[in-house]
């Protein structure tokens, strides 16, 4: 298994639908892994099958991603982008549709997205070596990013409890986890924790200098 200390360099607007507020679109602070796994293992999903099926037999496993030096910023879109051409051409529209249409025409919304030069840190194990750099197609709208990958040490820990300083996935483990001090991320599709690990637990440390990586034990692909 190889391990590795992975940098995610923005190079283009990178959004995530992640909460609303009415009509402001807000991305979460850290990246859900399981995006990043397709994206790494360049797997395109099933709708029919939830994240988990979709990625069984992976090669790849990442842990979430957390700002490294990140810039965030909101850019106006219309939600009907038909209004425009239904009020101009009002004979397609049936009666009292033109002030409905010219109600939805003012209402603009605000999405915030990553700004390209932004930067994000995680871990990844690899059945394979890996390449020092990838391009990916990443985020809601499939932009183009760049991945640089440098080596770090994997080990296998068996009764593994103690902090946990990067946010971790635990619907990616087998077993149950059991935590206190826990902090919660609401990031779709489901929420990530970092916190005191107080019952031991089988794990992979990825290891990178001062920075440890927690992910689940794995056999070979994901």
């Amino acid at each position: 298994m190889f391990g590795y200390e992975a940098i995610l360099h923005v190079e283009n607007p990178l959004s995530f639908r992640t909460n609303e507020y009415g009509n402001v679109i807000r991305m979460g602070r850290v990246l859900h892994n399981w995006a990043l796994m397709f994206a790494m293992n360049g797997i395109r999903g099933d709708p029919e099958k939830d994240h988990l099926a979709n990625l069984d037999g992976a090669g790849i496993y990442c842990t979430p991603a957390v700002p490294r030096e990140a810039s965030f910023q909101f850019q106006t879109f219309h939600p009907f982008p038909e209004a425009p051409n239904m009020i101009t051409h009002p004979q397609k529209l049936g009666s009292g549709s033109v002030s409905t249409y010219q109600r939805m025409f003012t209402i603009l919304h605000y999405k915030e997205f990553v700004k390209p030069g932004s930067t994000f840190v995680f871990g990844v194990l690899s059945e394979r070596e890996l390449p020092e750099e990838m391009i990916i197609t990443y985020g809601g709208k499939q932009t183009l990013q760049r991945i640089r990958l440098s080596s770090a040490t994997v080990e296998d820990r068996e009764n593994f409890s103690g902090q946990v300083r990067h946010p971790i996935n635990p619907l990616d483990f087998k077993e149950s986890i059991q935590m206190k001090n826990v902090y919660q991320y609401s990031v779709p599709p489901s929420p990530l924790f970092q916190g005191y690990i107080t019952s031991p637990i089988h794990v992979m440390l990825i290891k990178k200098q001062a920075k440890e990586y927690v992910a689940p034990h794995i056999d070979g692909s994901y």
